[in-house]
């Protein structure tokens, strides 16, 4: 699953995260520098399987070279605008997830948005763990740290075309309000942007 921004607040989430969705299966905690290389090969590799199938390979190519490297995942893990979220299974990454403290684009229906909505940036989960309970924990765990930074609201843009991921976004509360774009590779894309709740 994938998905594609609040100014700083004064709050710095903790340091660890804890999940009472069966916790002896999965490990849900906070990146740290040392997880770059694996949270990268992650990172692309789930994208890769995600679009790899459905749009230009080239646009597939250029994404994953501009986002995906350690050196980009190494600068995201330190960056104090994000919350960079794992899950592990025994010595297995599996998922994971970022919220960003980014404007939120104007279609938000809510006011002021800037200061109690931040984005659920990136949030995918490994495909051979599809359908196994990850995504509902990570997304337990993206929900709590978006309330640690004190937002009252997640929000994220998705790829119109991307059938599965929006089913399950409605699942768990999320609403379609609105539409951003999203540069991808050579072009330009069209996103839904969703709101929930928290």
């Amino acid at each position: 699953m994938t998905l594609h921004s609040t100014p700083s607040l004064s709050a710095t989430p903790q340091a660890s995260l804890a999940s009472d969705a069966n916790p002896s299966a999965f490990l849900v905690r906070r990146a740290e520098p040392n997880d770059a290389a694996a949270l990268a090969w992650l990172a692309q590799q789930t994208f890769i399987d995600t679009y790899g199938d459905l749009t230009d390979p080239e646009d597939v190519r250029l994404h994953c070279e501009k986002n995906f490297g350690i050196a980009q995942q190494s600068a995201e893990i330190n960056n104090p605008e994000y919350t960079v979220i794992l899950v592990w299974h025994q010595e297995e990454l599996i998922a994971f997830a970022q919220i960003v403290q980014r404007p939120p684009p104007d279609s938000l229906p809510i006011t002021p948005p800037a200061t109690n909505a931040i984005a659920l940036f990136r949030y995918y989960v490994k495909k051979d763990w599809h359908g196994k309970g990850v995504a509902q924990v990570l997304l337990k765990a993206a929900e709590q740290a978006a309330r640690e930074w004190g937002a009252e609201h997640l929000w994220l843009g998705m790829w119109e075309h991307n059938a599965r991921a929006l089913a399950f976004y409605q699942k768990v509360g999320f609403q379609h309000v609105g539409w951003m774009d999203y540069h991808f590779g050579s072009k330009v894309e069209r996103d839904y942007v969703l709101l929930k709740a928290l």
